[in-house]
């Protein structure tokens, strides 16, 4: 079997006061595309039912935090949660599925070098679906390896359609983003659930409390995809709630909360839903 290698992966470096810090792995690289972007349409309807704050992963409808490990894959570990949870949208099943097999058999993006939302998207797509997560486990992470695609997964979850929330930035210009509508993904939280977002993650030594830290949200500065899962309006400091994949030590117990208004990070940069359904009612989950 033939493996192909991860140049960068997680590492540790002694800061100043001489505390070891972790540097984790990432992984967006984003692809060239010459499809039409679909993008939702936020209707007034949807903007006055979103509620004043909202917080998906307490509803059921994600599951457990997960760790990339070594293996620049966040791209497929948010696709792959995007597809958990366009599940659950549809079913109420809360789900596990295969961020694996994203990495190892989607050869338009490469594997644990890093990609992209909608091509790891189309990848399931065209397969006409994606495994469990316990009958394809991740075996990338621990080394940085992303191995021989194994033709023979099952195809439980098939995604019907998938699009952006908001309008994406596209890059013009320097490559600011400071257009992007933040109520209206609010109202697309609210109305299609947690959505797979791209964002620049200088978060390694994040712990708790909302991220004050300066953070770009240039187009060309993002480097890692995760899940927002929610928000909150009701404080002094509105705020995003996001499930990151480096495992639930990590931060808020494997989340960070990014200040709401300011495309933090710019969380609003890339924001996608994808609908989804079982392949077979007879499948098992």
């Amino acid at each position: 079997m033939q493996f192909r290698f991860l140049v960068t992966i997680a590492a540790i470096e002694t800061t100043a006061d001489s505390v070891p810090r972790k540097h984790f792995a990432k992984g967006f690289v984003r692809q060239p595309s010459n499809g039409v972007r679909k993008v939702a349409i936020i209707t007034d309807e949807m903007r006055a039912a979103a509620p004043a704050a909202l917080d998906w992963s307490t509803k059921g409808a994600t599951t457990a935090v997960k760790d990339q490990g070594n293996c620049g894959s966040c791209w497929a570990y948010s696709a792959a949660e995007g597809i958990e949870a366009a599940l659950y949208q549809a079913t109420g099943q809360n789900v596990g599925l295969s961020e694996q097999q994203i990495i190892s058999c989607d050869k338009v993006d490469q594997g644990c070098i890093g990609g992209d939302l909608p091509t790891a998207f189309e990848y399931v797509m065209n397969n006409s679906g994606i495994d469990l997560q316990s009958d394809y486990p991740d075996t990338s992470g621990a080394h940085g390896f992303w191995g021989e695609c194994n033709k023979e997964a099952k195809k439980v979850v098939q995604i019907t359609d998938y699009e952006y929330a908001i309008p994406p930035c596209d890059g013009s210009g320097s490559g600011a983003c400071r257009n992007q509508k933040e109520s209206d993904m609010m109202a697309a939280l609210n109305e299609f659930g947690p959505l797979s977002v791209c964002v620049c993650a200088d978060w390694d030594g994040y712990d708790n409390g909302i991220y004050t830290k300066t953070c770009s949200g240039n187009y060309y500065d993002l480097d890692h995809c995760v899940q927002l899962v929610g928000y909150d309006t009701t404080g002094s400091q509105s705020y995003w709630k996001l499930r990151n994949s480096w495992g639930e030590p990590w931060g808020e117990n494997g989340f960070i909360r990014l200040p709401m208004g300011e495309n933090a990070c710019g969380v609003a940069d890339e924001a996608m839903y994808v609908k989804a359904k079982l392949v077979s009612k007879e499948e098992s989950v």
